[in-house]
């Protein structure tokens, strides 16, 4: 077997973690806390109705508003006076440096992230101001009242909308990915694909905004080194942590190593990389988009396996949710498979071009839901009893961390409180 490029590495890091977002917004939509996303979002699509842009220029924007939404609500005054009665115990440390005022840095971090993302806006075609004013309508708005958010709804806000916006994420980047030649698979024919005439390349609006939301999550990593690098042009590096893997270890070490290289030797003495979209999106835009994921998101994956069982991994969740909706009806049958639930799934993917087994898919639904969906359960859990929000600059992605981590012994059954 060839080894793995980097291109494709890439691919399917975002796949997954598009496949993460997608089961833990089925798990949070069982909450009606979640009745808060369809509100911001019905909102938010109200003012671009009003604003008459262009399809393509309503789903930039919309993607922008809902970032400057989470890193304006991530700035929270409790966190911040509980950071500092902690640190004003000797010998202990904190998420700041030491005689830091905890409110004011985390107010400069998120006008700095703003900046920057008010940039990456208009680099896209839509006006700085526009997203400002806008944001500033939102947050006054005693109807949406956003200053009454539940923490579940500020964490990763834009990723959650996303997911929830596009239901099917994961399993249309991969046929898009395919379709533009970027990655291949075998068990995919366009002469079967039902959809395939109905989109035009370079029009996609959900493949315009899986790039955005990509291009936001490289933005959070890098807002730390760039306030460092703006301030005093010094990086500050991370304490390392023992716990990780040799892997994850040197691909923090190449990270760094690769913002010194833009700072010292790119053209414009840059950090951060955008995704390139108001004019469509090309095959050349696609791979732009996957050469920085490789070099600027680091992921570690939630789900396991080859590249050919990313297919049967997606077509676990589908027949999982159908089984939740009708426990009564059968997942598989050996003798007679017609009327059964990975039958239904089957014909929902040769839909999209894509030749896979029931049999397979049943097999991979009981490996995965074994194997996974126990940390995604615990992910939800630790949302939902979340004490503060993390600012958006400082997410490390410490709840995801705790979800991998959770039942590493090995056992099946895993248990929270």
């Amino acid at each position: 077997m060839p080894a793995i490029t980097p291109i494709q590495k890439a691919a399917f890091d975002a796949i997954d973690n598009l496949h993460f977002s997608q089961i833990v917004m089925n798990e949070v939509c069982k909450d009606p806390i979640a009745e808060w996303y369809s509100r911001i979002i019905l909102k938010i699509n109200k003012i671009l109705r009003e604003a008459n842009m262009s399809e393509k220029k309503t789903a930039i924007a919309k993607h922008y508003l809902l970032g400057a939404l989470e890193i304006i609500l991530s700035v929270d005054g409790k966190l911040s006076l509980a950071m500092t009665e902690y640190a004003e115990q000797s010998g202990v440390s904190t998420f700041f440096d030491e005689g830091t005022d905890y409110g004011e840095s985390t107010q400069t971090a998120s006008n700095f992230g703003l900046t920057l993302l008010y940039t990456a806006a208009e680099n896209n075609g839509v006006e700085g101001e526009f997203i400002d004013q806008t944001i500033k309508d939102l947050m006054n708005d005693e109807d949406l009242a956003l200053s009454a958010t539940p923490y579940l709804i500020r964490y990763r806000l834009t990723e959650c909308c996303y997911a929830l916006e596009y239901a099917d994420a994961p399993l249309e980047f991969y046929r898009e990915l395919v379709g533009y030649g970027v990655i291949s698979c075998g068990k995919y024919s366009r002469n079967i694909d039902k959809h395939a005439k109905e989109s035009g390349p370079g029009e996609l609006l959900q493949l315009i905004r899986t790039g955005l939301l990509f291009e936001f999550k490289m933005l959070q990593r890098v807002v730390a080194v760039m306030l460092s690098l703006k301030n005093n042009n010094t990086i500050t590096l991370p304490t390392p942590d023992l716990k990780m893997s040799a892997v994850e270890q040197k691909n923090i070490s190449d990270y760094y190593k690769r913002l010194v290289d833009n700072w010292f030797m790119g053209a414009e003495r840059k950090v951060f990389v955008s995704f390139q979209c108001k004019n469509g999106v090309s095959r050349e835009n696609v791979i732009a988009l996957l050469e920085n994921i490789n070099k600027y998101y680091l992921h570690k994956r939630m789900f396991s396996g080859t590249q050919g069982s990313w297919l049967g991994t997606l077509g676990a969740f589908d027949i999982a949710c159908e089984h939740d909706e009708d426990p009564v009806i059968a997942i598989y049958n050996e003798e007679s498979n017609s009327h059964t639930i990975s039958e239904k799934i089957r014909l929902k993917y040769l839909g999209l071009g894509f030749s896979v087994s029931a049999r397979s898919l049943y097999l991979r639904y009981k490996s995965v839901k074994k194997e996974r969906y126990s940390q995604v359960r615990y992910y939800c859990f630790l949302l939902l009893n979340q004490g503060f929000i993390i600012p958006w600059h400082l997410d490390n992605n410490y709840y995801y961390d705790m979800a991998l981590r959770f039942c590493s012994t090995g056992t099946n059954e895993c248990n929270y409180p």
